[in-house]
């Protein structure tokens, strides 16, 4: 399973300064028991202030380098999902059979109720949902356990969007890439008088 966060790695910002630690992001994510640590700071960066100054060479490395890390978070993100699905799928199964317990225990409570205060039917409407998920919060067994699961999802959920978000900078970047390169391009067919 992927897990995606951010690391300070101790440098701060500099006084005065609204620039963001490059070392900012760390991620860290296996797909099919291949293990990618990445930095993500020089996928996001640009070696050169001016990009005009890229050489061809590195001009085509930056595009390999893009093509290749935005396929990567794509497929890291789609195992997420393929995880978050799993987990999905557990909670609902779970959910189901102390669900099911919770609402006989409100039924045996209000059975008791009526009978020990001679409470007619009608003043108790029917069992909700929010009572069923209020009785199981409240259960020392069920509670924590409810919490983990919901846990669990949401910490999947911020790593799937934090991948597709950094597949998609990575995106933009390698049309700026090809912009500068189509660029480059254009300024070269009157020397070549095409």
């Amino acid at each position: 399973m992927a897990k995606v966060g951010t690391k300070h790695r101790g440098k701060a910002l500099r006084q005065g300064s609204s620039e963001i630690d490059p070392a900012f992001f760390d991620i860290r994510f296996r797909i099919n028991n291949k293990v990618f640590k990445k930095s993500v700071d020089d996928l996001l960066t640009f070696d050169k202030e001016n990009l005009d100054e890229l050489s061809d060479r590195e001009l085509d490395a930056a595009l390999d380098k893009v093509s290749y890390w935005r396929f990567t978070f794509m497929a890291a993100a789609s195992e997420l999902e393929q995880k978050l699905n799993q987990v999905e799928r557990e909670f609902r199964t779970w959910y189901a059979g102390v669900s099911e317990e919770a609402r006989e225990g409100l039924y045996e409570k209000r059975k008791a109720i009526k009978k020990r205060d001679n409470i007619p039917n009608s003043w108790f409407g029917s069992i909700t949902k929010q009572e069923i998920e209020d009785q199981i919060l409240l259960n020392p067994q069920w509670g924590p356990k409810y919490s983990s699961y919901q846990d669990k999802m949401s910490e999947i959920r911020k790593n799937m969007n934090l991948l597709y978000s950094l597949r998609d900078t990575i995106h933009d970047r390698g049309g700026l890439l090809q912009t500068i390169s189509r660029r480059r391009l254009e300024l070269a067919k009157p020397r070549f008088n095409v």
